[in-house]
């Protein structure tokens, strides 16, 4: 049988080991459970500042789809320009096609920024399926645009300008009677 020595052995108290190693124990729980709570609220604040983000974002591309369409209202004379120049931009003097593809420009630019925006998930998925409808359907078939697109391509980078090709080729979607 093996004996134990136990003398001078302090299992409780400032000599033993039992205490320093409890007391480092609970000076490291301690450590774990405040950075734990710091974490915690940092998450809480990161989640708080995304969501203002994306507040954000969406302001903004409501705003930047909306500034073109308030070009339109606000200036009838400009209005019939872009109205002729969409189905036949021939039909316009040299001025008047710059000024419509200047907002066609301007159109697609926001179709571009949408599109980046929803890719990073900067904005609603809702809001990107009506903005992105609207645009197919603005560009598809049309001659404007196509005459627009052909001049103005290489002024859009990839993967924007692939994506956007598809929908200059296309044919525009049949519209529903009211």
């Amino acid at each position: 049988m093996t004996i134990i020595n136990t003398d001078g052995l302090a299992l409780i108290g400032p000599g033993s080991e039992w205490f320093w190693t409890a007391l480092q124990f609970t000076a490291l729980a301690i450590t774990f459970f405040a950075i734990f709570r710091q974490l915690q609220a940092q998450h809480t604040q990161m989640a708080e500042n995304t969501k203002l983000l994306r507040s954000q974002a969406h302001y903004n591309a409501l705003m930047l789809s909306q500034r073109a369409r308030e070009l339109l209202i606000e200036n009838e004379g400009f209005a019939r320009i872009v109205q002729v120049g969409h189905e036949t931009p021939d039909a316009l003097s040299e001025v008047d096609w710059a000024r419509c593809s200047s907002y066609m420009f301007l159109q697609i630019n926001q179709w571009e920024y949408l599109y980046y925006q929803h890719r990073d998930g900067s904005i609603p998925a809702e809001y990107w399926v009506g903005a992105e409808d609207y645009y197919r359907n603005m560009v598809a078939g049309r001659g404007g645009y196509t005459r627009f697109w052909s001049g103005n391509k290489s002024s859009f980078d990839e993967p924007f300008r692939s994506y956007a090709a598809l929908a200059f080729e296309a044919t525009p979607a049949p519209t529903a009677d009211p």
